[in-house]
């Protein structure tokens, strides 16, 4: 070729290089309590000031911000792309059919002015709506009912197209509900604990006409509809319809957020095919039910948000922060059509070497250097461009269906069968589980063996105590037999641990998501520091929870794990003989079931003594626990604990419902498995459980 032709293909293949090259994002920066705290830290002050003078003002406003924040979410994650207008050039979600009903956007208008006066650059429009949405419903309870992590970065595409075929519909049935909400990393007690958002705002005429007056397409109503209910909805929307009459979504009830919609929706007075659907499923009918209760009601809704609020968010350098959310911001002078602000997406430091390239180009240097130069810097571009992760590979259900399908059959079977044999197992693979996933995550580090070089994590003195590690290798080598290479110690020992509790009721307990790799790093010394102990008081266990992206209903499910296994003397001495350095028992124990445990353990005490963690129920996993915790017949300091902070101690008491405890562990167990878990080509399959591979 000629040289002319030579510089210029060199040229475009480094800029080509540049310009495709993404940053990995091997781990995603997360969300965060108070991100704000240094650059803006009167974010929350200023959006809660004028959230609730507006729904002082205008109490509606509650369902209208809630509904803003849920269609949003439910579209490209909660990146606020439904706050963007349509252009010219683009339809934006806004103006999807869903969303046309919409209103409130000029709330999240004013509350960016007013941080972008304080803040200029600094808060996130989706920060803003996530936020105002939680002080909207919050205002008729002048506090936070939950809390919010902040950190999110607002997209820069927003599509009418997407809107339509992503968010829920008055209409859908169950199974449609349940896969959206799947597809969204939500399950089936978000959907349920969602749906209750309809005790608070209002509908139209529109949306119930079908129901009312043509269910089936032969004149008639929809058998599932209360009676009475039919014929008061009939008043308010005679026939022919008129689409714009409103009609309250919790009759009677729709400016109060409380319980009342899932009292109505057990009547079968719910006022849409979606919430009447949710009486569909069996579970999803008993969570219903369960939340007749508001304080379950409240408290799992809280959670749930929280959830949702997480779906698809933009961090790390995704997205931006709008000076406008109704508006993507201008870059170069140029916007995108589809309302995307155009930019180079370059590797750190690329875009020092492109303005090199034309530095190069226009000293007009010998085209021999020339072309020895762009080689050289085709050649670096290409080399230090590292394919972007923007989505980290998550666990999934079926994992295995394709390479190994019959892994779940193999380890319940072996499970079920050591744990008919010995019914301690269960407890004993729980808190396997447990402890390993407090460590580095649930990655199996603390199924390996120490070597002479390392003290492994199955030495420090928290897991000394720990059994049932041959239950592990046996099903690990009936798997390598099975599918050799395929399934991970870590997949293994969190479906062991499931279907080892949930013999009792011969069924699985929780939905185990798979796809785990097993890790290569296991420290003694960082199981110390990590785990919490016996003695631990609320703030340390409630940090270390949420240190593993754990909440305080986590916290106190997950100690219902108690209800099941045995403990020793050693871990109760100082409560029953030296609680403060005096000679003295903790005054916050029981009197007879101090007597009671003194019996067992007399004074000096025998440390390997055994006592059951939950008095005459230990093998028996159901909510006893909390009916003895709240009778202050706690085992340990870090149980008593619970009762000490007042939100904790009020879940301890819904827990005693056993229904209530059940959905809530089981939903726990599955936070709790998705720590820190190694995916996306890290760690690695063992071939031993006890070894990494060589």
């Amino acid at each position: 070729m000629n040289s002319s032709f030579n510089i210029f293909f060199l040229s475009f293949l480094a800029l080509l290089a540049i310009a495709t090259c993404k940053p990995g994002h091997e781990k995603k920066i997360k969300l965060k309590m108070n991100y704000y705290h240094k650059t803006c830290p009167s974010v929350d002050t200023i959006v809660r000031t004028i959230t609730w003078s507006k729904v002082e003002n205008n109490p509606s406003l509650g369902a209208k911000l809630l509904r803003i924040h849920y269609h949003d979410c439910f579209v490209r994650g909660c990146d606020a792309s439904l706050l963007l207008d349509s252009t010219p050039n683009n339809t934006a979600e806004k103006s999807a059919p869903p969303n046309r009903a919409l209103s409130g956007y000029e709330v999240i208008d004013e509350i960016k002015a007013r941080l972008e006066e304080k803040c200029p650059g600094i808060v996130s429009c989706a920060d803003i709506l996530t936020l105002a949405a939680r002080d909207a419903v919050s205002y008729q309870f002048r506090r936070p009912m939950w809390q919010v992590l902040t950190g999110r970065k607002d997209g820069k595409v927003s599509l009418a197209s997407e809107a339509t075929t992503r968010l829920p519909s008055a209409s859908s049935n169950f199974t449609t509900l349940l896969k959206l909400f799947a597809d969204n990393g939500l399950d089936m007690t978000d959907l349920v604990a969602l749906s209750g958002a309809h005790t608070i705002g209002v509908s139209r005429c529109a949306l119930v006409a079908r129901r009312l007056y043509n269910f089936t397409g032969k004149g008639d109503a929809d058998p599932s509809l209360d009676r009475d209910y039919a014929n008061t909805l009939r008043t308010f929307c005679p026939n022919p319809i008129n689409p714009s009459t409103i009609l309250e979504m919790d009759p009677k009830s729709s400016l109060s957020f409380d319980s009342h919609y899932f009292e109505a929706l057990n009547q079968n007075k719910g006022l849409f095919v979606s919430d009447a659907a949710l009486l569909t499923n069996p579970r999803s009918a008993r969570l219903a039910r369960i939340f007749e209760n508001s304080e379950v009601f409240i408290d799992n809704f809280a959670r749930s948000m929280v959830n949702m609020g997480a779906i698809g968010v933009l961090t790390n350098g995704e997205g931006e922060i709008r000076k406008n959310c109704r508006v993507v911001n201008v870059e170069n002078g140029v916007v995108k059509s589809d309302g995307r602000a155009k930019q180079w997406e370059t590797a750190p430091g690329m875009d020092v070497l492109v303005r090199k390239l034309f530095i190069v180009q226009k000293m007009k240097m010998n085209l021999s250097f020339n072309i020895f130069f762009l080689s050289f810097l085709a050649l670096l571009a290409i080399a230090t461009c590292k394919p972007g992760h923007e989505k980290k590979i998550k666990l999934k259900m079926n994992y295995y269906h394709k390479t190994c399908p019959s892994v779940d059959t193999i380890v319940r079977t072996i499970t079920w069968s050591k744990v008919k044999n010995n019914p301690t197992l269960g407890a004993k693979l729980l808190r396997i589980h447990y402890h390993d996933c407090f460590v580095r995550g649930c990655d199996a580090s603390l199924l390996l063996d120490s070597s002479p070089n390392n003290t492994a994590e199955k030495s420090a003195p928290p897991n000394r105590a720990l059994t049932g590690f041959e239950v592990i290798d046996e099903i690990k080598s009936r798997l390598e037999e099975k599918c050799p290479g395929i399934v991970s110690c870590a997949d293994i020992l969190t479906l062991a641990a499931r279907d080892a509790v949930s013999y009792q009721f011969r069924r699985p307990m929780w939905e185990v998501f798979t796809g785990r790799k097993d890790g290569k790093v296991s420290l003694a010394t960082e199981a110390t520091a990590r785990l919490p102990s016996a003695s631990s008081n609320f703030t340390t266990l409630l940090n270390l929870f949420v240190d593993n992206g754990l909440d305080m209903t986590d916290l106190v499910a997950l100690s219902g794990a108690h209800t099941i296994g045995v403990s020793r003397c050693a871990f109760v001495a100082r409560r029953l003989y030296n609680f403060t350095g005096k000679g003295d028992a903790d005054p916050s124990l029981d009197r007879e079931y101090a007597n009671s445990l003194r019996t067992i353990c007399p004074n000096p005490i025998n440390p390997s003594t055994i006592l059951e963690m939950d008095p005459k129920s230990s093998l028996s996993f159901d909510s006893h626990y909390f009916v003895a915790l709240n009778q202050n017949k706690g085992l340990f300091v870090s149980d008593a604990a619970l009762l000490t902070n007042p939100r904790s101690a009020q879940i301890a008491r819904t827990f005693e419902n056993s229904g209530v405890f059940f959905d809530n562990f089981a939903r726990s167990m599955v936070n709790m498995g998705a720590i820190g878990v190694l995916t996306n080509g890290e760690g690695e399959i063992r071939k031993n459980c006890r070894v990494v591979n060589v």
